[in-house]
Protein backbone atom coordinates (compact mmCIF):
# COMPACT_ATOMS: atom_id res chain seq x y z
CA UNK A 1 0.00 0.00 0.00
CA UNK A 2 1.30 3.12 -1.35
CA UNK A 3 1.98 5.77 1.51
CA UNK A 4 0.77 8.51 -0.68
CA UNK A 5 -3.02 9.40 -2.98
CA UNK A 6 -1.71 7.80 -6.09
CA UNK A 7 -3.62 10.00 -8.78
CA UNK A 8 -3.67 9.94 -11.82
CA UNK A 9 -6.11 11.77 -14.34
CA UNK A 10 -7.43 8.37 -16.38
CA UNK A 11 -10.61 9.31 -17.60
CA UNK A 12 -8.54 12.46 -19.50
CA UNK A 13 -6.12 10.14 -20.72
CA UNK A 14 -9.24 7.30 -21.94
CA UNK A 15 -10.62 10.16 -23.63
CA UNK A 16 -7.93 10.89 -25.91
CA UNK A 17 -6.91 7.76 -27.15
CA UNK A 18 -8.55 5.82 -30.03
CA UNK A 19 -8.05 2.22 -28.86
CA UNK A 20 -9.06 1.07 -24.96
CA UNK A 21 -5.99 0.97 -23.12
CA UNK A 22 -7.70 -0.99 -19.84
CA UNK A 23 -6.61 -4.15 -18.99
CA UNK A 24 -8.53 -7.40 -20.22
CA UNK A 25 -9.59 -9.41 -17.47
CA UNK A 26 -7.77 -11.02 -14.49
CA UNK A 27 -7.50 -15.12 -15.08
CA UNK A 28 -6.32 -17.82 -12.54
CA UNK A 29 -2.57 -18.12 -12.20
CA UNK A 30 -0.38 -20.05 -9.80
CA UNK A 31 3.31 -20.92 -9.54
CA UNK A 32 4.59 -24.56 -10.92
CA UNK A 33 7.80 -26.41 -10.85
CA UNK A 34 8.30 -26.44 -14.63
CA UNK A 35 8.24 -23.41 -17.35
CA UNK A 36 6.14 -22.84 -20.44
CA UNK A 37 9.17 -21.39 -22.69
CA UNK A 38 8.18 -23.44 -25.11
CA UNK A 39 4.44 -22.41 -25.36
CA UNK A 40 5.32 -18.51 -24.12
CA UNK A 41 8.02 -18.92 -27.78
CA UNK A 42 5.49 -19.71 -29.93
CA UNK A 43 2.44 -17.30 -29.12
CA UNK A 44 4.88 -14.09 -28.73
CA UNK A 45 6.79 -15.24 -31.92
CA UNK A 46 3.22 -15.32 -33.67
CA UNK A 47 2.14 -11.54 -32.08
CA UNK A 48 6.03 -10.07 -33.07
CA UNK A 49 4.94 -9.26 -36.34
CA UNK A 50 2.88 -6.40 -34.69
CA UNK A 51 5.88 -4.28 -33.78
CA UNK A 52 6.77 -4.29 -37.60
CA UNK A 53 5.90 -1.57 -38.92
CA UNK A 54 6.19 0.61 -42.15
CA UNK A 55 4.87 4.11 -43.48
CA UNK A 56 4.69 6.37 -46.62
CA UNK A 57 6.58 9.18 -44.88
CA UNK A 58 9.28 7.08 -43.17
CA UNK A 59 12.51 6.29 -45.31
CA UNK A 60 12.54 2.67 -43.62
CA UNK A 61 11.42 0.30 -41.87
CA UNK A 62 10.91 -0.01 -38.00
CA UNK A 63 9.76 -1.27 -34.77
CA UNK A 64 6.84 0.04 -32.60
CA UNK A 65 5.42 -1.40 -29.06
CA UNK A 66 2.16 -2.61 -29.96
CA UNK A 67 -1.43 -1.73 -27.81
CA UNK A 68 -1.90 1.96 -27.85
CA UNK A 69 1.48 2.51 -29.16
CA UNK A 70 2.27 3.17 -32.98
CA UNK A 71 5.14 5.19 -32.87
CA UNK A 72 9.55 4.95 -33.08
CA UNK A 73 10.26 5.19 -29.25
CA UNK A 74 13.69 5.11 -28.57
CA UNK A 75 14.44 2.78 -25.68
CA UNK A 76 11.27 0.56 -27.12
CA UNK A 77 12.68 0.09 -30.53
CA UNK A 78 15.51 -0.75 -29.20
CA UNK A 79 15.18 -3.40 -26.41
CA UNK A 80 12.22 -5.15 -29.12
CA UNK A 81 15.19 -5.14 -31.85
CA UNK A 82 17.50 -7.24 -29.28
CA UNK A 83 14.77 -9.82 -28.72
CA UNK A 84 13.77 -10.29 -32.63
CA UNK A 85 15.75 -12.78 -34.37
CA UNK A 86 18.52 -11.73 -36.97
CA UNK A 87 15.79 -11.88 -40.32
CA UNK A 88 13.91 -9.27 -38.64
CA UNK A 89 17.18 -7.00 -38.58
CA UNK A 90 15.91 -4.68 -41.35
CA UNK A 91 13.29 -2.94 -39.02
CA UNK A 92 16.02 -2.68 -36.11
CA UNK A 93 18.23 -0.85 -38.25
CA UNK A 94 15.24 1.16 -40.13
CA UNK A 95 14.13 2.44 -36.57
CA UNK A 96 17.59 3.31 -35.89
CA UNK A 97 18.25 5.43 -38.94
CA UNK A 98 14.78 7.27 -38.65
CA UNK A 99 15.69 8.40 -34.95
CA UNK A 100 19.24 9.50 -36.26
CA UNK A 101 17.81 11.15 -39.42
CA UNK A 102 16.01 13.38 -36.72
CA UNK A 103 18.76 14.61 -34.89
CA UNK A 104 19.22 18.15 -34.57
CA UNK A 105 21.89 20.31 -36.10
CA UNK A 106 22.88 20.70 -32.57
CA UNK A 107 23.08 16.62 -31.35
CA UNK A 108 19.98 16.67 -29.63
CA UNK A 109 17.96 13.66 -30.13
CA UNK A 110 14.27 12.85 -30.41
CA UNK A 111 12.41 10.78 -28.16
CA UNK A 112 10.47 9.53 -30.80
CA UNK A 113 9.44 9.88 -34.63
CA UNK A 114 5.51 9.20 -35.35
CA UNK A 115 4.48 7.66 -38.45
CA UNK A 116 3.99 10.82 -39.88
CA UNK A 117 7.27 11.91 -40.02
CA UNK A 118 7.18 14.20 -37.21
CA UNK A 119 10.16 13.98 -34.27
CA UNK A 120 9.20 15.06 -30.81
CA UNK A 121 12.11 16.98 -28.90
CA UNK A 122 9.72 17.24 -25.88
CA UNK A 123 11.83 15.05 -24.01
CA UNK A 124 14.99 13.87 -25.14
CA UNK A 125 15.56 10.00 -26.30
CA UNK A 126 17.48 7.98 -23.96
CA UNK A 127 21.32 7.49 -24.76
CA UNK A 128 21.11 4.41 -26.40
CA UNK A 129 22.06 5.02 -30.00
CA UNK A 130 26.01 4.01 -30.43
CA UNK A 131 25.13 0.39 -28.44
CA UNK A 132 21.72 0.15 -31.12
CA UNK A 133 24.19 0.95 -33.91
CA UNK A 134 26.74 -1.97 -32.46
CA UNK A 135 24.33 -3.92 -32.43
CA UNK A 136 23.06 -3.58 -35.83
CA UNK A 137 26.48 -3.96 -37.39
CA UNK A 138 27.39 -7.18 -35.29
CA UNK A 139 24.11 -8.59 -37.00
CA UNK A 140 24.56 -7.35 -40.31
CA UNK A 141 28.02 -7.68 -40.31
CA UNK A 142 28.74 -4.84 -42.27
CA UNK A 143 29.46 -1.16 -41.43
CA UNK A 144 28.70 0.17 -44.41
CA UNK A 145 25.83 1.67 -43.72
CA UNK A 146 26.36 3.52 -40.26
CA UNK A 147 29.36 5.61 -42.00
CA UNK A 148 26.97 8.23 -43.21
CA UNK A 149 25.52 8.40 -39.68
CA UNK A 150 28.81 8.41 -37.63
CA UNK A 151 29.11 12.49 -37.62
CA UNK A 152 25.85 12.18 -36.35
CA UNK A 153 26.56 10.04 -33.49
CA UNK A 154 29.65 12.25 -32.48
CA UNK A 155 27.16 15.38 -32.08
CA UNK A 156 25.12 13.24 -29.85
CA UNK A 157 28.03 12.46 -27.78
CA UNK A 158 29.10 16.28 -27.81
CA UNK A 159 25.57 17.50 -27.47
CA UNK A 160 25.30 15.31 -24.06
CA UNK A 161 28.99 16.21 -22.84
CA UNK A 162 27.41 20.00 -23.67
CA UNK A 163 23.92 20.12 -22.17
CA UNK A 164 24.19 17.38 -19.29
CA UNK A 165 27.60 16.50 -18.34
CA UNK A 166 28.18 17.79 -14.55
CA UNK A 167 30.43 16.65 -11.78
CA UNK A 168 33.34 14.02 -11.73
CA UNK A 169 32.37 13.42 -15.42
CA UNK A 170 28.54 12.09 -14.41
CA UNK A 171 25.31 13.45 -16.70
CA UNK A 172 22.11 14.50 -15.68
CA UNK A 173 18.56 14.25 -17.27
CA UNK A 174 17.74 17.52 -18.99
CA UNK A 175 14.31 17.08 -18.41
CA UNK A 176 11.29 16.68 -15.67
CA UNK A 177 10.37 13.05 -16.65
CA UNK A 178 10.36 11.04 -20.16
CA UNK A 179 13.64 8.52 -18.89
CA UNK A 180 11.36 5.61 -19.77
CA UNK A 181 11.01 4.80 -16.17
CA UNK A 182 8.90 7.39 -16.41
CA UNK A 183 7.49 8.47 -12.97
CA UNK A 184 10.95 7.57 -10.81
CA UNK A 185 10.28 9.78 -8.02
CA UNK A 186 13.59 10.41 -8.40
CA UNK A 187 12.92 12.93 -11.24
CA UNK A 188 9.07 12.82 -12.12
CA UNK A 189 8.10 16.54 -11.14
CA UNK A 190 12.13 17.67 -10.39
CA UNK A 191 13.51 20.60 -12.05
CA UNK A 192 15.28 18.97 -15.15
CA UNK A 193 19.43 19.13 -15.05
CA UNK A 194 19.35 18.89 -11.76
CA UNK A 195 19.61 15.04 -11.01
CA UNK A 196 21.89 12.33 -12.01
CA UNK A 197 20.11 9.45 -12.33
CA UNK A 198 21.86 5.78 -12.06
CA UNK A 199 20.51 4.24 -15.07
CA UNK A 200 20.69 6.60 -17.34
CA UNK A 201 24.45 7.42 -16.55
CA UNK A 202 25.17 3.33 -16.88
CA UNK A 203 23.49 4.06 -20.46
CA UNK A 204 26.04 6.21 -21.03
CA UNK A 205 28.86 4.70 -20.12
CA UNK A 206 27.63 1.70 -22.49
CA UNK A 207 27.18 4.53 -25.01
CA UNK A 208 31.40 4.89 -24.80
CA UNK A 209 31.98 1.44 -24.47
CA UNK A 210 30.17 1.16 -27.99
CA UNK A 211 31.43 4.70 -29.92
CA UNK A 212 35.08 3.04 -29.32
CA UNK A 213 34.47 -0.43 -30.47
CA UNK A 214 32.62 1.61 -33.28
CA UNK A 215 35.59 4.08 -34.20
CA UNK A 216 37.90 1.26 -34.26
CA UNK A 217 35.60 -1.17 -36.87
CA UNK A 218 34.90 2.58 -38.88
CA UNK A 219 38.67 3.00 -38.66
CA UNK A 220 37.96 6.25 -37.05
CA UNK A 221 39.50 8.69 -34.55
CA UNK A 222 38.59 9.06 -30.84
CA UNK A 223 38.77 5.19 -29.63
CA UNK A 224 41.30 5.51 -27.03
CA UNK A 225 39.34 8.73 -25.55
CA UNK A 226 35.46 7.02 -25.73
CA UNK A 227 37.51 3.86 -23.69
CA UNK A 228 39.16 6.40 -21.17
CA UNK A 229 35.48 8.18 -20.56
CA UNK A 230 33.56 5.03 -20.34
CA UNK A 231 36.19 3.88 -17.51
CA UNK A 232 36.13 6.99 -16.07
CA UNK A 233 32.31 7.23 -15.61
CA UNK A 234 32.12 3.69 -14.74
CA UNK A 235 34.54 4.15 -11.64
CA UNK A 236 32.40 7.63 -10.73
CA UNK A 237 29.44 5.30 -10.69
CA UNK A 238 30.97 3.14 -8.62
CA UNK A 239 32.41 5.78 -6.30
CA UNK A 240 29.66 8.61 -5.75
CA UNK A 241 26.38 6.20 -6.58
CA UNK A 242 27.50 3.67 -3.94
CA UNK A 243 25.84 4.12 -0.88
CA UNK A 244 27.49 2.07 1.49
CA UNK A 245 24.98 2.24 4.55
CA UNK A 246 22.50 1.24 2.58
CA UNK A 247 24.10 -1.23 0.15
CA UNK A 248 22.40 -0.10 -3.50
CA UNK A 249 23.19 2.76 -5.60
CA UNK A 250 21.93 5.82 -5.53
CA UNK A 251 20.60 8.41 -7.80
CA UNK A 252 22.33 11.77 -6.96
CA UNK A 253 20.93 15.40 -6.34
CA UNK A 254 23.67 17.25 -8.77
CA UNK A 255 22.27 20.75 -9.17
CA UNK A 256 24.37 23.92 -9.84
CA UNK A 257 26.37 24.65 -6.80
CA UNK A 258 26.54 28.30 -4.85
CA UNK A 259 29.07 28.92 -2.10
CA UNK A 260 27.67 31.39 -0.17
CA UNK A 261 30.30 31.05 2.74
CA UNK A 262 34.08 29.75 3.34
CA UNK A 263 33.33 26.06 3.47
CA UNK A 264 33.74 24.58 -0.65
CA UNK A 265 31.23 21.68 -1.06
CA UNK A 266 32.67 18.32 -2.19
CA UNK A 267 29.56 15.90 -1.53
CA UNK A 268 27.01 14.93 -3.08
CA UNK A 269 23.39 14.05 -1.68
CA UNK A 270 22.06 11.12 -2.63
CA UNK A 271 18.32 10.28 -3.67
CA UNK A 272 16.78 7.78 -0.87
CA UNK A 273 14.53 6.14 -3.81
CA UNK A 274 14.46 3.05 -4.35
CA UNK A 275 13.70 2.73 -8.10
CA UNK A 276 14.71 0.05 -10.58
CA UNK A 277 16.98 2.37 -12.46
CA UNK A 278 19.36 1.90 -9.08
CA UNK A 279 19.76 -1.63 -10.50
CA UNK A 280 21.20 -1.17 -13.50
CA UNK A 281 25.01 -1.54 -12.67
CA UNK A 282 24.21 -5.32 -12.73
CA UNK A 283 22.91 -5.17 -15.93
CA UNK A 284 25.70 -3.31 -17.39
CA UNK A 285 28.03 -5.06 -15.90
CA UNK A 286 29.15 -1.57 -14.54
CA UNK A 287 29.03 -2.69 -10.77
CA UNK A 288 32.12 -3.88 -9.26
CA UNK A 289 31.89 -7.21 -8.67
CA UNK A 290 31.53 -6.86 -4.44
CA UNK A 291 29.36 -4.00 -4.65
CA UNK A 292 26.92 -6.46 -6.57
CA UNK A 293 26.70 -9.29 -4.61
CA UNK A 294 25.51 -7.21 -1.62
CA UNK A 295 22.91 -5.32 -4.10
CA UNK A 296 21.74 -8.72 -5.47
CA UNK A 297 21.66 -10.58 -1.53
CA UNK A 298 20.08 -7.50 0.20
CA UNK A 299 18.18 -6.31 -2.59
CA UNK A 300 17.14 -7.61 -5.81
CA UNK A 301 16.41 -11.40 -4.19
CA UNK A 302 14.42 -9.61 -1.47
CA UNK A 303 11.27 -9.78 -1.22
CA UNK A 304 10.71 -7.40 0.94
CA UNK A 305 11.88 -4.81 -1.65
CA UNK A 306 12.38 -5.96 -5.75
CA UNK A 307 11.65 -9.53 -6.13
CA UNK A 308 7.81 -10.23 -6.34
CA UNK A 309 6.27 -13.88 -7.00
CA UNK A 310 6.01 -13.00 -10.80
CA UNK A 311 9.24 -11.68 -11.09
CA UNK A 312 11.21 -7.95 -10.65
CA UNK A 313 9.40 -5.11 -8.91
CA UNK A 314 9.69 -1.78 -10.34
CA UNK A 315 10.22 -0.14 -7.59
CA UNK A 316 11.43 -1.24 -3.86
CA UNK A 317 8.55 -2.74 -1.86
CA UNK A 318 9.45 -0.99 0.97
CA UNK A 319 9.41 2.65 -0.31
CA UNK A 320 6.76 4.73 0.82
CA UNK A 321 5.32 5.58 -2.78
CA UNK A 322 4.79 2.55 -4.01
CA UNK A 323 1.69 1.22 -5.09
CA UNK A 324 0.58 -0.96 -8.48
CA UNK A 325 -2.37 1.36 -9.49
CA UNK A 326 -3.03 1.42 -13.47
CA UNK A 327 -1.29 4.26 -15.04
CA UNK A 328 -0.71 5.71 -18.43
CA UNK A 329 1.07 9.27 -19.36
CA UNK A 330 3.09 8.26 -17.27
CA UNK A 331 3.21 4.69 -17.47
CA UNK A 332 3.17 3.35 -13.86
CA UNK A 333 6.89 2.19 -12.78
CA UNK A 334 6.15 2.92 -9.07
CA UNK A 335 5.82 -0.74 -8.31
CA UNK A 336 4.96 -3.01 -10.67
CA UNK A 337 6.89 -5.58 -12.74
CA UNK A 338 7.53 -5.29 -16.12
CA UNK A 339 9.08 -7.54 -18.70
CA UNK A 340 12.02 -4.55 -18.97
CA UNK A 341 12.48 -4.53 -15.60
CA UNK A 342 12.42 -8.63 -15.18
CA UNK A 343 14.66 -9.77 -17.84
CA UNK A 344 17.01 -6.90 -18.04
CA UNK A 345 17.91 -7.86 -14.07
CA UNK A 346 17.73 -11.58 -14.70
CA UNK A 347 20.35 -10.91 -17.31
CA UNK A 348 22.20 -8.74 -14.75
CA UNK A 349 22.00 -11.54 -11.98
CA UNK A 350 23.83 -14.38 -14.31
CA UNK A 351 26.40 -12.01 -15.39
CA UNK A 352 27.23 -11.80 -11.88
CA UNK A 353 26.94 -15.63 -11.28
CA UNK A 354 23.98 -15.61 -10.13
CA UNK A 355 22.62 -18.03 -12.75
CA UNK A 356 20.23 -20.30 -11.35
CA UNK A 357 18.25 -17.13 -9.33
CA UNK A 358 18.04 -15.45 -12.68
CA UNK A 359 16.35 -18.41 -14.04
CA UNK A 360 13.82 -18.82 -11.27
CA UNK A 361 13.07 -15.43 -11.35
CA UNK A 362 12.36 -14.78 -15.01
CA UNK A 363 10.31 -18.14 -14.98
CA UNK A 364 8.21 -16.13 -12.81
CA UNK A 365 7.06 -13.99 -15.74
CA UNK A 366 7.19 -16.43 -18.04
CA UNK A 367 4.80 -18.59 -16.76
CA UNK A 368 2.59 -15.54 -15.71
CA UNK A 369 2.50 -14.37 -19.57
CA UNK A 370 1.89 -18.02 -20.70
CA UNK A 371 -1.52 -17.46 -18.01
CA UNK A 372 -2.15 -14.21 -19.95
CA UNK A 373 -2.02 -15.25 -23.74
CA UNK A 374 -3.98 -18.33 -22.45
CA UNK A 375 -6.58 -16.56 -21.02
CA UNK A 376 -6.45 -13.14 -23.42
CA UNK A 377 -4.37 -14.52 -26.32
CA UNK A 378 -1.95 -11.34 -25.66
CA UNK A 379 0.37 -10.24 -23.06
CA UNK A 380 -0.03 -6.78 -20.67
CA UNK A 381 2.05 -3.96 -20.42
CA UNK A 382 2.79 -4.48 -17.01
CA UNK A 383 1.10 -6.57 -14.21
CA UNK A 384 0.72 -5.72 -10.29
CA UNK A 385 3.42 -6.96 -8.27
CA UNK A 386 1.57 -8.51 -5.58
CA UNK A 387 -1.20 -10.57 -7.54
CA UNK A 388 0.20 -10.89 -11.15
CA UNK A 389 -3.04 -8.93 -12.39
CA UNK A 390 -2.79 -7.57 -15.79
CA UNK A 391 -3.00 -3.73 -15.09
CA UNK A 392 -2.92 -1.97 -18.46
CA UNK A 393 -2.14 -2.00 -21.97
CA UNK A 394 -3.41 -5.33 -23.62
CA UNK A 395 -1.38 -6.56 -26.82
CA UNK A 396 1.85 -4.58 -25.70
CA UNK A 397 4.60 -6.67 -27.49
CA UNK A 398 7.50 -4.64 -27.14
CA UNK A 399 10.77 -5.96 -24.99
CA UNK A 400 7.96 -8.20 -23.10
CA UNK A 401 9.41 -10.67 -26.22
CA UNK A 402 12.52 -11.24 -24.35
CA UNK A 403 10.22 -13.83 -23.20
CA UNK A 404 10.74 -15.86 -26.29
CA UNK A 405 14.33 -16.34 -25.76
CA UNK A 406 14.99 -15.29 -22.22
CA UNK A 407 15.49 -18.95 -19.91
CA UNK A 408 17.06 -20.55 -23.30
CA UNK A 409 19.58 -17.44 -23.09
CA UNK A 410 20.18 -17.87 -19.58
CA UNK A 411 20.59 -21.72 -19.97
CA UNK A 412 22.98 -21.15 -22.40
CA UNK A 413 25.27 -18.34 -20.73
CA UNK A 414 23.97 -15.60 -23.62
CA UNK A 415 23.08 -12.04 -23.51
CA UNK A 416 21.80 -10.82 -26.39
CA UNK A 417 21.43 -7.02 -24.67
CA UNK A 418 25.21 -7.30 -24.21
CA UNK A 419 28.30 -4.44 -25.59
CA UNK A 420 31.51 -6.66 -24.53
CA UNK A 421 33.62 -7.51 -27.45
CA UNK A 422 33.14 -11.53 -28.78
CA UNK A 423 29.36 -11.38 -26.70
Amino acid sequence: MSGFDVRMDMRGYLATQTRDPRPLPPFPHGARADDERDFVAAKLTELASSTLRTSPQLNHPYLAPGAVYDSVWTWDSYFTGLALPDEQVAHFQGALCILLEAVRPDGRVPSLVEPDGTASYDHMGQPVHAQWALAVVRRTGTTAWLLPYWDTLVSIRDWHDRECGSRHGLYTWTDESGTGIDNDPAIYGRPGGTVGLVDMNCFHAREWSAMAQLADLLGKPGAHSYRARASGLVRAINTFMWDARSGSYRHLELSRRHRPTRQEVTWEVPLLVGSWGTLFPLWTGVADPGLADRLIREHVLSPQRYLSGFGIRSMAADEPMYNNEPMADPSNWQGPVWGLSTFLTCYGLARYGYRAEAVAVARRLVNLMADDLRANGTVHEYYHAETGQPLFNPGFVSWNLFAVRILADLDAGLDPTAIEPGS
